[in-house]
């Protein structure tokens, strides 16, 4: 009896299923899809009307400072991440990001139908022309785009972490997509037209002419002095070159309805991310991934007492197998009870995926984790604000194709570097930060060209621009693929460490385009040039 039973043991053993081991796969790709589509909202307004600003400089009265003053308005727009960041601090538990996320993509939406009948409508401040509605607008829609760096992030830990990268792409893709339809559109064109006019000043002295220059308009002087008997007579014959803005094909209010559609879009996305059944299959419990370093997060009363439930689930269902089937034979005790532990066991496998695909063997201290965060503000700070509010003057002295190029490029490179952080990306410090110093470097040379404005390095060679836009290029692969590095690492530590890394990316923000506003508009380290200009033929030349 006791041979057959150990056969019968053997037998069931041998039979049984065995554990798989299931690898983190890639997720689904629908879902991938949809974080795509819902990420390509978060700054879709704000960079269009970036690649937009080579025909907008043209048109609008603040000329060559409009970036700077745009650069500015937008970082006004942090009060929103501010009272995200407190909210988030009082109510640690309180899921905000889903209900705020939803009024952002809305709001961004109506800002680019907004945007599209209203760029051009400008008021008298001061006694100045200003673009009012522009900029009213950018401060709007930069309070809600500025959140998402928090309410996406922190909305990407309810889904599994296989996703993040796809937030990245998205938000790439924020800037690519309007940048080909800019592309498409063309930057538009400067024609210098000359006029001449007569002016007669009676009984006035000899004075020396004086050369008018503006953004606009250049305009020489030229005095022809005749005497009678009446007093001398001082006729000033004006020679004016004066620039002529054409708008292209696509005009900028269609180009401002196409970022509507992609708002809309986002929308779509969004809900199916939030509702659909088999979206809703690819959600975690925020709670039980928590592993913020950053700060101390209040225990929940039942916490301890369900922990304990959960660890004693297995031995109660296994102990209630033996129970009821006793009587049984060993080998269909044996067959039900690894059954069973073989679902425990894929549930158990399904449930860490993610952390064991994005953690890695350690965990981030305490320091560490703000060092990365520094890292992150450096690098927003450089790369997001400062270098886009001094791009006219490093990249128009060399013409207005390699202006627009420029806009261009850093907008197509930017989806290009967060699609390779999908496959490869930085895990350590170290790599972080000797990534941050190249980076680093590169803009060190945008901005050396950028004060040299309006003579810089090989201004008059073609050479110059396409080495300025090689820059712009390498500096923002490298600055975009490290700080989605750094949020990969924090997705390992939690939703709040989300959050805290979106509000480390506005902080940066913030610093570099105060910086950038003093540097240009009051310290006058930057300096614009006329659009026409005489030659010493006599010829006159635009900036194209």
């Amino acid at each position: 009896m006791a041979d057959k039973e150990s056969v019968s043991w053997s037998n069931s053993s041998s039979s049984s299923p065995k554990p798989k081991s299931k690898r983190p796969g890639r997720g689904r790709l629908y879902i991938h899809v949809l974080v795509v589509i819902f990420g390509i909202t978060s700054w879709s307004v704000m960079n269009g009307l970036w690649v937009e600003l080579p025909i907008l400089v043209a048109h609008l009265p603040e000329g060559w400072t409009l970036p700077s003053d745009l650069t500015i308005v937008a970082q006004a727009g942090n009060l929103g991440p501010l009272a995200f960041t407190l909210l988030v601090y009082l109510f640690p538990r309180v899921k905000l990001e889903v209900p705020a996320s939803l009024l952002i993509v809305v709001v961004l939406s109506l800002c680019a139908l907004f945007y599209s009948f209203f760029w051009e409508h400008t008021a008298t401040v001061a006694g100045s022309e200003y673009s009012v509605a522009l900029l009213s607008l950018t401060f709007v829609q930069s309070v809600f785009a500025a959140m998402t760096s928090q309410a996406y992030l922190a909305f990407m830990s309810h889904l599994k972490a296989r996703y993040m990268s796809s937030l990245f792409l998205g938000m790439g893709l924020s800037g690519l997509l309007p940048a080909l339809v800019a592309v498409a559109q063309g930057s538009g064109t400067v024609t210098c037209t000359s006029e001449m006019q007569n002016a007669t000043h009676p009984k006035s002295s000899l004075f020396r002419a004086m050369g008018d220059v503006g953004t606009e308009n250049r305009t020489m002087n030229y005095l022809l002095v005749s005497t009678n008997t009446t007093g001398t007579e001082i006729t000033k014959e004006t020679h004016g070159l004066r620039a002529t803005s054409l708008e292209p094909a696509l005009t900028v209010q269609h180009f401002f309805l196409f970022l509507l559609g992609l708002g809309v879009c986002s929308l779509a996305s969004l809900l199916l991310l939030l509702y659909h059944p088999k979206c809703r299959e690819e959600h975690v419990d925020t709670d039980k991934e928590e592993n913020c370093q950053l700060m101390k997060l209040p225990k929940p009363e039942n916490g301890s007492q369900d922990a304990e439930k959960a660890d004693n689930v297995t031995d109660d269902l296994i102990n209630d197998k033996f129970e009821n089937h006793i009587d049984g034979t060993m080998e269909e005790m044996v067959t039900e009870t690894n059954v069973l532990t073989q679902t425990i066991q894929d549930k158990d496998t399904a449930a860490s995926d993610d952390k064991t695909s994005y953690r890695g063997k350690t965990q981030l201290g305490r320091w560490e984790s703000w060092y990365l965060l520094i890292l992150l503000a450096w690098i927003n700070a450089v790369q997001t604000s400062f270098l886009l509010a001094i791009q006219v003057y490093s990249s128009l002295p060399y013409g207005l194709r390699i202006y627009n190029g420029a806009t261009k490029a850093e907008n197509i490179v930017d989806p290009i570097a967060c699609f390779i952080t999908i496959f490869v990306t930085a895990k350590t410090s170290r790599w972080i930060s000797g990534l941050t110093l190249v980076g680093t470097l590169l803009a060190s040379y945008i901005i050396t060209v950028a004060a040299r404005s309006p003579s810089p390095l090989l201004v008059d060679h073609i050479a110059g621009g396409v080495l300025v836009i090689l820059f712009w290029i390498c500096c923002t692969m490298v600055m975009v693929y490290t700080k989605v590095s750094i949020a990969a690492v924090m997705r390992s530590q939690g939703r709040l460490s989300l959050i805290w890394t979106g509000a480390s990316t506005q902080i940066g923000s913030f610093i570099g385009a105060v910086l950038a506003y003093l540097m240009v508009n009051h310290l006058r380290f930057f300096r614009d040039a006329p659009w026409c200009d005489e030659e010493e033929d006599g010829m006159t030349s635009a900036v194209v």
